[in-house]
């Protein structure tokens, strides 16, 4: 049997006959920028960085990794603020930045065909000139589109179309095993792009969403778009009265008249405009409202826009009945309050300097059911969680495909500097986990700790199938090992 420094030597000179010396490195200091991300979830070191250029180059890596039994973790940015990029069992990092074609732009059934190093940066700069548009999120432009889509990620039109894993038609992607497999109606020929959709045929794209990379490497995906309209304006609704906001916006999410309905807390904008970290917690005399509704209105002649905004300013109307100091107006005069700053939120994607100046940035994301009493109750109940941590309040939350189900998500920066402060932050995300769990949420980008939460709590027969999912797919267990209960 071979030693694991001779290992070492074959898969690194192997991994350079493939790619070339440039693409691969196993150097301490290189290696060191792929053991951690931004958030609090431990670091770990991996072995090698690889870098193909092509999905063949991918299927003879991974043909190289099960030969030697090498652990492989797929990587673009590593900013899902979920430590998924961490290798937790060492081995590989593939780094899919090469990666970054825009195949296709398909006009007439609207979706575009990019490979994973195409970035929201990209895409935004893509359809700048075409009568289209896409979906972002509050995130820095060199984020992957494709890691986002995969991970179910929200966005600005999760309101309309849910988490981004549902705008997706189809995938191109490498087995654990070596294969090269198309899903979706790209799958049914071979000469002709026509990636329009997951159906008729048996939809097996669910093997390879939310697996965070441990069932296959994405190499292509076919992504909607939809028409871009011609007007568009952003509005603030300013309100005192939790259960009166919430109210207002499940209400307004379920007339379908906005494009996004983006609640906040005050501490968020403070975050967002650079207030710095400590000073953004809202004290109990501060006069600004500690609540934000951001709406987002879009239309195609001005009697369609005039009668959206006439909607909302009914059912600002309604919340002033239980809240009359609750007062609608633009996000310019927003700024005013909060500095211009906030306006960069009409111009996604952005860098939050105020997000990720300190060094830490993470966040309890989660899913979770629409009903009134149990929103209302989370709020509370994870504001005190905070408060106790000592942290910000920033709640940061929309309504999803058209009012479905709920993006209940907080986000936190800290200092990994200040002593003891990782070791806070993880004990409040799993406080905040424990207790918001039983009341109807589940994270998603679930980190490894919360998804070993959720494997002890689910029920046993879908761990069971989850199980015999992944040991077909994967045999060696080489994909990302150390996850969702995997060695």
């Amino acid at each position: 049997m071979l030693k694991q420094e001779e290992v070492h030597g074959i898969v690194t000179e192997k991994l350079k006959e493939i790619l070339g010396n440039e693409w691969v490195s196993d150097f301490p200091e290189e290696l060191f920028l792929y053991s951690f991300d931004m958030t609090e979830n431990p670091p770990n070191n991996p072995e090698f960085v690889a870098m193909p250029k092509t999905p063949q180059e991918i299927q003879s890596i991974v043909k190289l990794a099960n030969e030697y039994k090498v652990p492989i973790v797929p990587f673009v940015a590593g900013a899902n603020v979920g430590g998924l990029t961490i290798p937790q069992r060492g081995g590989m990092i593939l780094d899919l930045k090469r990666m970054d074609q825009i195949i296709h732009l398909n006009k007439d059934d609207m979706y575009v065909i990019v490979e994973p190093g195409v970035t929201f940066g990209h895409i935004n700069k893509f359809l700048k000139d075409t009568k289209f548009r896409y979906c972002y999120p509050n995130a820095p432009p060199y984020v992957s589109l494709m890691a986002n889509a995969l991970l179910g990620g929200l966005n600005n039109l999760s309101l309309k179309y849910g988490c981004m894993s549902e705008i997706i038609n189809g995938i191109e992607v490498v087995l654990p095993t070596g294969e090269l497999v198309k899903i979706g109606t790209c799958s049914c020929w071979s000469d002709k792009d026509l990636w329009w959709g997951r159906g008729p045929m048996p939809d097996l794209l669910g093997l390879f969403i939310n697996w965070q990379g441990m069932t296959g490497i994405v190499t292509k995906i076919a992504l909607q778009v939809w028409p871009r309209k011609l007007l568009r304006e952003w509005l603030a609704i300013a309100a005192y009265h939790l259960e009166g906001v919430y109210k207002f916006v499940k209400n307004l999410t379920r007339l379908e008249i906005a494009d996004d309905v983006l609640w906040v807390s005050a501490e968020t904008l403070k975050m967002i405009i650079g207030v710095p970290l400590g000073e953004a917690t809202q004290a109990a005399d501060d006069p600004l409202p500690p609540w934000y509704v951001l709406v987002d209105i879009s239309a195609n002649t001005q009697k369609e826009f005039d009668a959206r905004l006439e909607i909302i300013q009914s059912e600002v109307a309604e919340l002033n009945k239980v809240d009359p100091n609750a007062f609608q107006t633009t996000l310019e005069l927003a700024g005013i309050s909060f500095g211009n700053k906030i306006l960069d939120l009409r111009n996604l994607p952005i860098s939050i300097g105020g997000l990720l100046e300190y060094g830490g940035c993470t966040w309890l994301g989660t899913y979770m059911t629409t009903k009134p009493e149990v929103v209302v109750k989370g709020v509370k109940t994870a504001f005190g969680i905070i408060e106790k941590h000592g942290f910000e309040k920033c709640l940061y939350t929309r309504m999803m495909k058209g009012g479905h189900y709920f993006a209940f998500r907080f986000l936190f920066r800290f200092s990994k500097e200040n002593e003891g402060e990782v070791e806070r932050m993880r004990a409040m995300n799993k406080e905040l986990l424990e207790t918001l769990y039983p009341q109807g949420a589940i994270p998603y980008k679930t980190p490894a700790w919360a998804a070993d939460f959720l494997i002890e709590h689910c029920d046993q027969n879908w761990v069971k199938l989850l199980n015999k999912v992944k040991k077909t797919l994967d045999p060696n267990g080489i994909m990302n090992p150390g996850r969702w209960g995997f060695e």
